[in-house]
């Protein structure tokens, strides 16, 4: 299988001259000696660890087809990757195939290239996966039937036994189910610095929670509950979430007795092995899976003490000692041993992103609750103002009243005394007069006390605009 030269790199030349192909520049070149008719495959991790081929068909699939979860998931297998703690060949390959070129930027190819019409192959992917028992070594196809596609499992060895030590594989079919898996949602939730417990155990519930309702009719979980055997393959990166309905996928395993404490154990252990690299977690948090397992354990509800830790392994011990044939020995003291790949590149760039934004939010929700406070102060002032203007013209108004009350009553005096009554035209001139000696000083106590209190507003005003 010819090694593919990635896009860009065409013009690179090895110190004996010779050049890779890219995979544009090969296509053209089989196309001008009259092999037209091309079928290509791509395998990941790489040409020497093919655990999935993906097919020319499978990148123009369209539709919920993603082949570029395939390439991700093989990722952290591939023999030349960065290692532990490295950087995540996982997130590149998922953000190569959002950019449509993963058949051009695949580590390696197959052409079948002929002159004539290639026989109709429906396939738009085959995995393998890891090697296991003869009994139990598949191909996984993913097939177009009409406008559905349908997931094939086909043992590769059809004259051997289908169960062994009392683990069966039932190699099923089944309808393709799009969606991420959930261990995306645990891999995206490590991938920052200061993860916490909590966060893991909010993602375990939900897990927890799909569980209870598929296999356990919703009724609570304990260490002993039992379930259907068919559900040691309901761990959590073969759940799916589908409209919010959460639904297994990929249930080929069945072992004759399955409890829900060897399912939360196989699935915590799972789960954090699976996770390729993650950032530094909170303070006083171990990475360490011992501690971990037991945590989320105990936050989901269950206390998973020595003995019932103890016997949750040796169960998954001697299931992965059947699908595999190789005896796995997996304990307490190995879990204690055993770490998550901690980040030991450059840090996350979107952490400090992603801090610096969550302090700009604080920052711009507390100005605009001051603001709000002060607006709230000014408008409070402006109202008061206006109820005390409003009471100054309401006393003006009676002193009005009152001063021409007691003008007409001193003219009836003056009057009286000289034996006769005012006339209406003289009470009027002389509270007309009145008034005009009077209304300074009403006019002086009006603009005393709007003076008062427009400077408080104008005081209030320059304190906001602070």
């Amino acid at each position: 299988m010819p090694t593919l030269d990635p896009v860009g790199f065409a013009d690179r030349t090895h110190p004996d001259g010779s050049a890779l192909p890219t995979r544009r520049g090969l296509r053209d070149r089989l196309a001008r000696l009259g092999l037209t008719q091309q079928a290509w495959w791509f395998p990941f991790p790489d040409r020497r660890l093919a655990l999935s081929l993906v097919g020319e068909r499978g990148l123009d699939a369209g539709g919920p087809f993603e082949p570029g979860l395939l390439a991700a998931a093989a990722a952290p297998f591939d023999p030349d990757g960065p290692g532990p703690g490295g950087r995540s060949l996982q997130r590149a390959w998922a953000a190569v195939a959002r950019a449509e070129l993963l058949g051009d930027l695949a580590p390696a190819f197959a052409v079948a290239a002929s002159v004539s019409t290639l026989p109709e192959d429906p396939r738009l992917a085959l995995h393998f996966g890891h090697r296991r028992r003869p009994a139990f070594d598949k191909v996984v196809g993913f097939v177009r039937v009409g406008d559905a596609i349908r997931v094939t499992r086909a043992p590769l060895h059809a004259d051997l036994p289908r169960t062994v030590d009392g683990v069966t594989n039932r190699f099923p079919d089944e309808p393709f189910v799009p969606g991420v898996p959930w261990q995306a949602g645990l891999q995206a939730l490590l991938a920052h610095d200061g993860w916490t417990v909590a966060g893991i155990v909010a993602w375990a519930s939900v897990w927890r929670d799909a569980v209870r309702a598929h296999y356990a009719d919703g009724a609570d979980l304990t260490l002993g509950t039992p379930l259907p055997g068919e559900a040691v393959d309901a761990i959590p990166r073969n759940l799916l979430h589908r409209g919010g309905v959460p639904i297994f996928i990929d249930a080929e395993w069945e072992v004759e007795a399955l409890c829900f404490g060897h399912l939360l154990v196989r699935g915590l252990i799972n789960a954090f092995t699976d996770v390729e690299v993650c950032g530094s977690p909170a303070p006083g948090i171990s990475p360490t899976l011992l501690p971990l397992v037991l945590a989320v354990a105990e936050g989901i509800g269950i206390t998973l003490d020595a003995a019932a830790l103890d016997e949750a392994l040796a169960r998954e011990n001697r299931f992965q000692t059947a699908v595999s044939g190789i005896e796995t020995r997996r304990n307490r003291a190995w879990l204690g041993a055993t770490s998550l790949p901690l980040r030991t590149g450059p840090p996350d760039p979107f952490a400090e992103r992603d801090r610096a934004l969550a302090h700009l939010h604080g920052e711009v929700a507390a100005l605009r609750a001051d603001g709000d406070r002060r607006v709230a102060a000014v408008t409070e002032d402006l109202e008061e103002s206006r109820r005390r203007t409003d009471r100054v013209v309401r006393y003006a108004a009676e002193l009005d009243r009152e001063r021409g009350r007691l003008a007409y009553a001193l003219a009836a005096a003056q009057s009286a005394r000289q034996g006769q009554s005012p006339s209406p035209e003289e009470a009027g001139a002389r509270r007309g007069a009145f008034h005009r000696r009077g209304r300074p000083a009403l006019a002086a106590v009006v603009r005393t006390v709007l003076a008062t209190g427009l400077g408080r507003l104008a005081f209030r005003r320059s304190d906001a605009r602070r």
